[in-house]
């Protein structure tokens, strides 16, 4: 039976190569996530109610794990409104409300997953996003930047990744 192998010199001249390469045997961590522990949590982030966000709600629980929703109130006036939207569209996931005295998405959101992190040793933390797939590539600049700030805020931190949901404009026009 013959394997298709890639030698790590084929990748030297790629920055960073030799940290990603994996030699001889790798041993994945011996820790089992549980379902029933409770340390995997899922935050997605919603702005409003629409057909991305409940994709990606949709999504969480495949996921699995203890699911919020958050909301980062940017104006005090919009929490009536968007607590009346959840709760129209029966979703079975609790709505979380942050407020951001300072206008920022990144700053509450942040805070709030640290305290998940804080409070849960060794809980992981997933960031389910809803974004936008678009055909034309214009449209790119329309969309997804504040998901695009989130992942980047969160790239590097130990015990939480960030997932992208696509809806695509495309499939439902």
């Amino acid at each position: 039976m013959k394997h298709n192998s890639v030698h790590l010199n084929s990748f030297c001249s790629i920055p960073g190569a030799h940290q990603l390469a994996a030699v001889g045997h790798v041993f994945c961590d011996k820790k089992s996530f549980d379902p029933k522990d409770g340390n995997r949590f899922v935050v997605v982030p919603v702005a409003g109610v629409d057909k991305a966000v409940i994709k990606a709600i949709r999504y969480s629980k495949l996921v699995a794990g203890n699911i919020v929703a958050v909301h980062i109130l940017l104006n005090p006036s919009d929490k009536d409104r968007i607590e009346s939207q959840w709760e129209m569209q029966s979703i079975d996931v609790p709505l979380i409300v942050l407020e951001s005295p300072n206008t920022s998405i990144v700053e509450p959101l942040s805070e709030y997953v640290d305290s998940i992190r804080l409070h849960n040793k060794d809980s992981a933390v997933t960031i389910v996003l809803p974004v936008i797939a678009t055909a034309k590539w214009w449209h790119r600049f329309l969309f997804n930047n504040t998901a695009r700030l989130i992942e980047r805020a969160f790239e590097g931190t130990a015990g939480v990744a960030t997932i992208s949901v696509p809806y695509s404009l495309t499939d439902n026009a």
